[in-house]
């Protein structure tokens, strides 16, 4: 075999090594990211057998529950890991939202973990958050008669009426004294009472968030639900 011919196969080895290791390793990639989220699965759906609750790997229904942000940021809405069962005799529905923002050539992923339990009635929007420099000097929220709540928490709604009823003395002197009120954000809005935060779903915190939820429920007087 001449140089020459040497020459070329090396080269078109070479070749073929620097086209094919690339190739190899976003396959690996794509295999491992598939097989993680098959454990990922296996064990969610352990967790929801073991708790009494039904689970699907994705389900967009699910996206249904608020029309409000961080629902409506972004695009390529999906909800993931839905589970659905009771807690303390109430419809509990938790998930992982994602949702993709595009900016210029670049695009990111966002994900949410929402845990929701259902509400004796339909009752209008009302949003809990939490107040800082820049909420209080430029949005506008509704006003209560304790300025020590109003400086901590943002409460908005298109029915003052509603957010007076739900949010009344005893429950900001409870939202004031409870450290979980001060960190946890949370939602009523049709027929869900809701709280979500930054990140993937994690079932651990599902019936910590799930507790909190049903003891602002205990808050609220019966009348909201028959007005």
């Amino acid at each position: 075999m001449t140089e020459a011919v040497t020459g070329a196969l090396l080269t078109s080895v070479l070749l073929s090594l620097c086209v094919g290791i690339p190739g190899l390793a976003v396959g690996l990639a794509i295999f491992h990211t598939r097989r993680a989220r098959q454990r990922h699965i296996a064990r969610l759906a352990a967790w929801a057998a073991q708790h009494g609750f039904r689970y699907w790997p994705k389900d967009q229904s699910a996206l249904g529950l608020s029309r409000q942000a961080p629902f409506t940021t972004g695009s390529g809405h999906e909800a993931l890991d839905v589970l659905r069962g009771t807690f303390r005799d109430v419809h509990l529905h938790c998930f992982q939202l994602r949702y993709r923002v595009s900016s210029g050539d670049s695009q990111s992923t966002h994900d949410y973990q929402v845990v929701a339990l259902s509400l004796p009635a339909m009752r209008p929007l009302l949003d809990i958050a939490h107040e800082n420099a820049l909420t209080r000097r430029f949005d506008k929220d509704i006003d209560f008669e304790n300025r020590e709540f109003n400086d901590k928490f943002k409460i908005v709604s298109p029915s003052p009426r509603f957010a007076y009823d739900v949010i009344h003395p005893r429950t900001m002197e409870w939202m004031l004294a409870d450290p979980r009120a001060h960190t946890i954000r949370w939602r009523f809005e049709g027929a869900w009472l809701m709280t979500f935060r930054p990140g993937r779903l994690e079932p651990q915190e599902i019936f910590y968030y799930a507790e909190f939820l049903h003891q602002v429920l205990a808050q609220v007087p019966k009348h909201v639900w028959s007005d």
